[in-house]
């Protein structure tokens, strides 16, 4: 093996782990924010709120998207740690930055008071979710 795919090899390896830690986090993140969303759903079949009123269940859908959006950009954080030139750096930058801005765009969604404006932000924050995970099959070819 040569001395370049060997250091392609090791700098791969060092993205796959600066990432590899908070795949966990995602999945869990991901659970989190579905149930807390679900709860939300619950809730406002429910119970009719006064208007622009927050309801707790409001409160915890929004911090689990916080919970998420800081794991992922401390996944961010991690990646760029890498050098600059490592196969799949710039691929795991991508996916982590579709991730992010699936998740403000669904924040966006929750927060917005405008129904269609918050349909719309919640469609294109699916269509960064699609993105992420194509990007992310992407990059585990790449890493494998």
């Amino acid at each position: 093996m040569s001395a370049a795919a060997s250091t392609g090899r090791v700098e791969s390896a060092a993205v796959a782990n600066a990432i590899d830690a908070y795949r966990t986090r995602f999945d869990e993140d991901a659970k989190n924010f579905s149930l807390a969303l679900l709860a939300l759903a619950k809730s406002n079949a429910k119970q009719a709120r006064a208007f622009n009123q927050t309801s707790q269940q409001d409160k915890a859908a929004l911090r689990a998207l916080a919970r998420w959006r800081r794991d992922a950009q401390h996944a961010l954080h991690h990646v760029r740690a890498v050098p600059a030139g490592a196969l799949g750096r710039s691929l795991a930058e991508r996916w982590l930055r579709a991730l992010i801005a699936a998740l403000d765009l669904q924040g966006q969604a929750l927060s917005l008071l405008d129904p269609s404006k918050a349909a719309d932000a919640a469609n294109s924050a699916g269509r960064r979710i699609e993105e992420f995970q194509r990007l992310e099959a992407r990059l585990d070819q790449v890493l494998a």
